[in-house]
């Protein structure tokens, strides 16, 4: 059989949770299966992002512009032959696609917080979506919240979507049994900064802690700015000199930088208003750091009870649970605990051999 991949996720320079996705997926599918023949389309060469790669797998370079998945894929199948199977790790089929297509829907957060987007984002988003639904073949969802989500605003029949797991790299993400010297201990959030993360609500839950001088803890927000970043850069002007001076903002890390950042973090601090799946609370429970998370959409389904999970709207509540772990021994270790065996469920292997 001949499976077609949209690649161009894993093309892009800047990985996020979709890209991540596409990349460690097409990784697995060529570790477990050498007897189909798959065709990964992309708009660049994926020699740096996937070496490697067994003689069944093939990429077929289509350089092209915006809207690539829309137009230039719809003009290979229209004109070339068309895959058996055509499989889009990320959102939106192309405007024509093989009978036989499957796409993962990983969140609907513009339904969610559709001021976030301009008008013809928002457009955009919604007409990309109910195209994908109406067409697909069958859908993937990366969570039960996002199945339950996409059920509740779209007329789709429950039947037609599947939910498989992401997962995570079990060679990069694992404990280390010396931690790096550093001046001072740190609390790490790793993300988009942007108002749904609820990068203002960490802040001023940090604030309070460093304030009653409960912990002498840094705090790590790795991450590109994105919408709402104006009002992270208004909470951050207000704090004094002395806290304000312990908030660290790297920008955007690679994985190599996040890696490190990870594993000698002394806890992931991952309260956002909204998440599809959340990797960076699986990575932390693999590699042996305590997560403190919301305890809404899909992190409470992703990290179980391996999670000391709060309320993103209460910053007082999430000062004391950081407090909580950072200063309860116990506690921290049964996280600890808890959280590498709750990674343990979760493997892209597992994520290629369901899909």
């Amino acid at each position: 059989m001949l499976i077609g991949i949209d690649a161009s996720r894993t093309a892009k320079q800047l990985k996020t949770g979709t890209e991540t996705y596409s990349s460690e997926l097409i990784k697995a599918l060529a570790k477990i299966d050498r007897r189909n023949y798959y065709i990964l389309y992309s708009p660049k060469p994926l020699t740096n992002k996937l070496p490697d790669l067994p003689p069944n797998f093939q990429t077929k370079i289509l350089p092209f512009g915006k809207l690539w998945t829309q137009i230039r894929l719809s003009w290979e199948f229209l004109l070339a032959k068309k895959p058996d199977v055509f499989f889009v790790p990320a959102h939106t089929l192309p405007l024509i696609s093989p009978p036989k297509s499957v796409v993962t829907i990983h969140d609907l957060g513009f339904k969610h917080f559709p001021e976030l987007y301009s008008a013809t984002d928002l457009n955009y988003q919604s007409w990309a979506l109910s195209h994908s639904l109406k067409h697909a073949a069958h859908i993937i969802a990366i969570s039960q919240f996002t199945k339950k989500d996409i059920c509740q605003y779209f007329a789709i029949d429950p039947a037609k979507i599947s939910v498989i797991y992401e997962g995570y790299d079990e060679k990069i993400f694992r404990p280390v049994k010396v931690k790096k010297n550093r001046s001072k201990p740190y609390i790490l959030f790793i993300g988009r900064l942007e108002e749904k993360k609820n990068i203002v609500g960490m802040l001023r839950a940090y604030a309070i802690l460093r304030k009653e001088k409960a912990i002498q803890h840094q705090f790590i927000l790795a991450g590109s700015p994105g919408y709402g970043y104006e009002k992270i850069e208004s909470e951050l002007a207000k704090l004094p000199e002395e806290i304000k001076k312990d908030i660290i903002l790297p920008g955007y890390v690679s994985q190599e930088e996040y890696v490190d950042l990870l594993k000698n973090a002394d806890i992931l601090f991952f309260c956002t208003f909204f998440e599809g799946f959340g990797l960076p609370p699986l990575e932390a429970m693999a590699t042996g750091i305590p997560v403190v998370a919301a305890n809404r959409t899909a992190i409470p389904e992703i990290c179980s009870k391996a999670a000391l999970l709060v309320d993103p709207t209460q910053p007082l509540a999430m000062a004391a649970a950081l407090s909580r772990v950072i200063n309860n021994l116990g506690l921290r270790r049964a996280l600890i605990s808890k959280g590498l065996a709750r990674a343990a469920l979760f493997s892209w292997r597992k994520t290629a051999e369901q899909t």
